[in-house]
């Protein structure tokens, strides 16, 4: 379903925010593509270039919500690392939760809004140094079921994909502990695999609903698309 004229506010990694941010321009929203710097070799003119390419508006905003990889967010929760604890925090909750505040307060989510936050199947299945990161996650689940903006009617969902197989995430499993973690994520997965990047189009079809007009009876969730994940590792 169409959403002309949303604006859709995303990260130019290559992560999965840049595809949701491809997802959506796809169906007919404006794009706000927020970038720390260009150490990445990613122009952003270039990235730009490519979203005006399907005939909507992107603007590139120059912001910091702070590098990060899969190492830099786990830690055991045995350690007194409160400066790692903020770290996290403020890169997965406070990062995303004002960046929604600022967007209100610049009247982009005016009524009939939509709000997806993408989070992890981490806020709900427990794993080894995962702790504090999933808390991150599951606090800004918390926030998007707060009941404030409902009678504006802008709805407030959260996507929670499961782990895919790209190069941060088999950084994090490329020592004997990690290879031990990555058979037992498989075997807590319903569907007995991983997800390989581009089984990640049902988590942008999901995002893609949320963003569209059939959603409107929509809010206060979180949509897992982890291929049937149910335990803690």
């Amino acid at each position: 379903m169409p959403i002309p004229g949303l604006p859709m506010l995303a990260d130019q990694g290559e992560r999965f925010d840049r595809a949701c941010a491809a997802e959506l321009a796809s169906r007919g929203a404006d794009v706000v593509i927020t970038y720390s710097s260009d150490k990445s070799g990613v122009e952003p003119a270039a990235v730009v270039a490519q979203f005006k390419k399907l005939g909507v508006r992107a603007l590139p905003v120059q912001s910091d919500a702070s590098s990060w990889t899969w190492s830099s967010v786990t830690f055991p929760v045995d350690q007194n690392l409160k400066s790692e604890y903020d770290r996290i925090f403020a890169i997965n909750t406070e990062g995303v939760f004002f960046l929604v505040i600022s967007a209100l307060d610049l009247g982009l989510l005016r009524d009939h809004g939509r709000i997806i936050e993408i989070t992890s199947v981490a806020s709900l299945h427990g794993m080894p140094k995962g702790g504090v990161y999933g808390a991150s996650k599951e606090a800004l689940e918390a926030i998007s079921r707060s009941s404030e903006l409902g009678p504006r009617n802008i709805t407030s969902n959260s996507v929670a994909p499961g782990p895919v197989v790209r190069a941060m995430f088999e950084s994090f499993v490329s020592g004997d502990a990690g290879k031990v973690i990555k058979v037992v994520m498989i075997g807590n997965t319903a569907l007995g695999r991983l997800a390989n990047p581009s089984p990640l189009l049902p988590a942008l079809k999901i995002v893609g609903f949320l963003a569209s007009p059939a959603s409107q009876w929509i809010t206060g969730q979180s949509i897992q698309a982890s291929g049937g994940m149910t335990k803690s590792l």
